[in-house]
């Protein structure tokens, strides 16, 4: 899987947000779905883990969506997430291969599956285009409160808000997602990565002894939601030639059990647009090659 698949399914997540007159937050899935006459149903899964499914059939397409995570923001963001495996390039395609039925686990927790990740990416586009967390980040300022008043505003998983940050942020931000004393997955913004050769945050690797470690030693803080707040540094989250300090917030993610920390300073300003305006010139440009049942 390349950076530039990724991205072109983020731009094709804003695309379709754009098509379907969304200009403001919250960007609605349920509604981008009924326009394209795919019928939409929430159920609690049989399938442990399960988070969505996408059915493609002679009659048209369906999506399910679980209601064992509570949150309405996941949920949503689990709907977008199956409407990636509707637009994306390639995407119907293989899964017609397979039955014409297609199983996620939606949130950014796939390893090596391709078309479960450019579905996440394609979601987080859609439900929080760039513009629109710019904007929001401007008002709202560094770390955990701006994640939150992003989540707020597009009505989506805290986790996608705080991934979306990350890709968006003029400052240096690292979010982790953890679960006991170990590593899911992280994501570091693009200023982050240029404070120098830094060991990235990989599923399966230790927490370093941090208030993120202790937090997660009692579980009921990721069950009640609770937060904290303590002070670190780049050294000693990652390897590398700087020692940047860092505020360290920690919020409980409830009953999807994972533990989500946010890195972040003021103390690094860059640019982070020049990139992103690249690909935005890519954005009305790019014209999918097949869509199913149109």
């Amino acid at each position: 899987m390349t950076k530039f698949r990724l991205k072109m399914a983020r731009q094709r997540g804003e695309q379709i947000a754009k098509e379907h007159g969304f200009d403001s937050f919250p960007v609605d899935p349920f509604k981008i779905a009924a326009d394209n006459e795919i019928f939409v149903e929430a159920k609690h899964p049989e399938k442990q883990g399960m988070s969505g499914c996408i059915i493609f059939t002679n009659d048209g397409v369906g999506i399910i969506y679980s209601t064992s995570i509570r949150s309405e923001g996941f949920q949503r963001f689990t709907v977008a997430h199956e409407l990636g495996h509707y637009f994306l390039d390639d995407h119907p395609e293989e899964i017609l291969k397979t039955g014409g039925a297609h199983v996620s686990k939606a949130g950014f927790n796939q390893g090596g599956n391709s078309i479960e990740i450019e579905a996440d990416h394609f979601a987080s586009g859609m439900l929080m285009p760039t513009n629109l967390v710019r904007k929001r980040l401007a008002k709202s300022g560094v770390g955990l409160p701006g994640i939150q008043a992003l989540c707020r505003d597009a009505e989506t998983s805290l986790t996608s808000a705080a991934i979306r940050a990350a890709e968006c942020a003029s400052f240096p931000m690292a979010v982790i997602v953890s679960q006991g004393t170990n590593i899911a997955y992280g994501f570091l913004s693009e200023s982050f990565k240029r404070l120098g050769s830094l060991t990235y945050p990989r599923k399966g690797m230790p927490l370093p002894e941090s208030a993120t470690r202790e937090f997660n030693a009692d579980p009921s803080n990721i069950q009640f939601g609770r937060e904290q707040c303590a002070q670190s540094s780049s050294s000693h989250w990652f390897s590398g030639d700087k020692d940047l300090p860092l505020d360290e917030e920690i919020v409980g993610l409830g009953s999807y059990g994972y533990t989500l920390t946010v890195l972040s300073s003021e103390a690094v300003d860059e640019d982070p647009y020049e990139e992103e305006d690249e690909e935005a010139k890519l954005l009305d440009s790019w014209t999918p090659k097949f869509a199913y049942g149109r």
